[in-house]
């Protein structure tokens, strides 16, 4: 035990510690080093964030190839766009809801102007979102060239978005997520992604991760699955979306 009016600024007393009249000072417990824990690993998001950044940068060369008029290639191209705005839009969710809660309460009050500077962030694509899906919709309509020149366009300035944004991240904020965070906390926020995705694409998902993703980080990103899926998705996923490259981007190695 120990008697020391420093320690109050070193902890809060509790029912363990009591106060000395004769020496006039608490008498509180050693205080002990709460040991470091690693921190967590946040690699899976950079494979998501790789991903959907080559995604919507191929996005707009996509539209352009295809031919005036041509609905049924037009409808192939905006099935895709559609996916990879709702797994973004999912994505952005998810840290809104478990990502961003968490480390407001425990990051330096420094730190609070970046997390804000990536919340306003997704407002602003949050709004490109909804300007893709609107041009999105009128071009697969009319297949013309007005229609494809604004969604060109609407997803040029998403992508310029994206990467200004996702920078932001992987510089300032992941890095805070991964000694702020308990694996569990970070866990719920791939768990979250995961379950937004509609099972029948989750073979394709996981191919569009895979194409760029590290080896190592994508078998942590299965660690959770049932064992059948686990050995069989790594093996299918990659010609699945090689298959939707082809048709999407003209190439199975876009």
């Amino acid at each position: 035990m120990t008697t020391t009016n420093a320690l109050e600024s070193r902890h809060r007393h509790d029912s363990r510690c009591w106060w000395d009249h004769l020496q006039a000072g608490w008498v509180c417990p050693p205080v002990t080093r709460t040991p470091e824990r690693p921190p967590v690993d946040v690699r899976d998001m950079l494979v998501v964030h790789t991903a959907l950044l080559r995604e919507f940068r191929l996005a707009p060369a996509a539209v352009g190839r295809v031919a005036l008029g041509d609905r049924r290639r037009a409808a192939a191209v905006g099935k895709h766009l559609r996916l990879l705005c709702d797994l973004l839009h999912h994505h952005h969710q998810g840290e809104d809801e478990l990502l961003w809660p968490p480390l407001r309460d425990r990051v330096p009050h420094a730190a609070l102007a970046r997390l804000e500077a990536a919340e306003a962030q997704h407002v602003e694509i949050d709004a490109a979102l909804d300007r893709v899906a609107a041009a999105r919709r009128t071009w697969t309509a009319t297949v013309d060239a007005a229609g494809r020149d604004a969604l060109v366009t609407t997803l040029s300035d998403l992508h310029g978005l994206l990467a200004e944004h996702l920078d932001l991240e992987e510089r300032t904020l992941l890095p805070l997520a991964a000694v702020h965070l308990t694996e569990a906390e970070w866990a719920a926020v791939g768990e979250a992604g995961a379950a937004a995705v509609p099972k029948p694409v989750l073979p394709l998902v996981f191919g569009m991760f895979a194409y760029e993703g590290d080896p190592e980080v994508l078998a942590t990103m299965l660690a959770a699955a049932p064992a059948l899926p686990r050995a069989i998705v790594p093996r299918i996923a990659p010609r699945i979306y090689a298959r939707r490259a082809v048709r999407i981007h003209g190439t199975a190695r876009p």
